[in-house]
């Protein structure tokens, strides 16, 4: 659309558990380079005048290539030679490079990166309110978000917690609040803002882990919904005693509209539109409102009711027939997009 700007990815946030081996790699390839160079040197080695004596040593060569490419130049030895001259100037200027890479690098990413992350952090939860934090991002996480957004949900309003780094990294590139660590531990829901958070949605395959995630999540936030998937049926009552409200189990669900493809194709069409908010028909909720207290859900204008929400019960069209809406009641209908 014209004038629409496209979203830019707004933050990865990553527990630096690699950062020594990084470091270690950066001054081993260092090393390895000054290794070459001074291999060079020293093929070369009638090219250069020691003050000391003529016999350029193997050490001499490491030694030359160390204080050249840092730039303190004794001059105790010094390329003679033309071809001498052109190593230095080629190679040493690439060693010197090398060096600095390592180094500004290395102190970018242990000071400069680490006190820009936490800025960038902290300007992001003083902004946090209101969102949903979903916990994994494979397939069920990111079908769960693109729906979130369907709904009318910003980007920036919804966080994803993740363990893979790769998932996280997509997810930041898709412009949601991103954050590489494990959602059991309190530090990376605190980070995520989860006392302020909306609802909670856990999409990761193992029940175990989805448990113990409600539990640090209600511990923090007592009262935040979470919404969890389920792998195994028996673990459900586990879920629910952690405080899951809703639990979704998607291999019962997809089994289920399989089977009813087999005989009913369009009916399983007419169910997937209905599961989503892209387009054509879906479900929404609203609270009843004050002229429709007492009426029949089913004689409200301009809508089809399929149900009605009363202290926490869903009621089916079957029980709608000789129900009269109350004060709190929310009515489920059919809307389109």
């Amino acid at each position: 659309m014209r004038g629409k700007k496209k979203e830019k990815a707004n933050f990865v946030y990553r527990k630096r558990l690699a950062t020594m081996k990084t470091v270690l790699f950066r001054f081993g390839a260092l090393i390895i380079v000054i290794l070459a160079i001074s291999t060079i040197v020293y093929l070369d080695r009638g090219g250069y005048e020691d003050v000391q004596d003529d016999n350029i040593s193997p050490l001499d060569a490491v030694y030359f290539t160390v204080v050249s490419i840092t730039t303190t130049g004794y001059g105790d030895i010094t390329p003679v030679t033309q071809d001498a001259r052109i190593i230095d100037t080629v190679f040493i200027t690439f060693g010197r490079a090398a060096m600095w890479f390592v180094i500004v690098g290395t102190a970018y990413q242990f000071v400069f990166e680490r006190y820009r992350e936490a800025y960038m952090m902290k300007a992001i939860q003083s902004r946090l309110s209101d969102h949903i934090v979903i916990v994994g991002f494979s397939t069920t996480g990111q079908a769960a978000a693109r729906e979130l957004i369907a709904l009318g949900k910003k980007k920036p309003d919804i966080v994803v917690i993740t363990t893979d780094p790769e998932e996280s990294q997509i997810a930041a590139e898709e412009g949601y609040v991103s954050i590489n660590g494990d959602a059991s531990k309190e530090k990376n829901l605190e980070d995520a803002m989860i006392g302020k958070a909306n609802s909670l949605i856990i999409t990761t395959g193992k029940d175990d882990t989805n448990v113990l995630i409600t539990l640090t999540a209600r511990y923090l936030n007592p009262g935040i919904p979470v919404i969890s998937r389920v792998t195994d049926l028996e673990n459900m009552k586990l879920l629910r005693k952690s405080g899951v409200e809703v639990i979704i189990a998607p291999a019962i669900a997809s089994g289920s509209l399989m089977a009813t493809a087999t005989s009913r194709p369009n009916v399983v069409h007419l169910l997937e539109d209905i599961m989503t908010s892209r387009e054509g028909m879906f479900i929404s909720e609203r609270e009843v409102k004050g002229e429709e207290v007492g009426s029949n859900p089913k004689k409200i204008k301009g809508m089809v009711v399929i149900g009605v929400v009363r202290k926490g019960r869903v009621m089916a069209m079957d029980e709608l027939d000789d129900l009269r809406l109350s004060k709190g009641d929310h009515i489920l209908f059919m809307n389109r997009k």
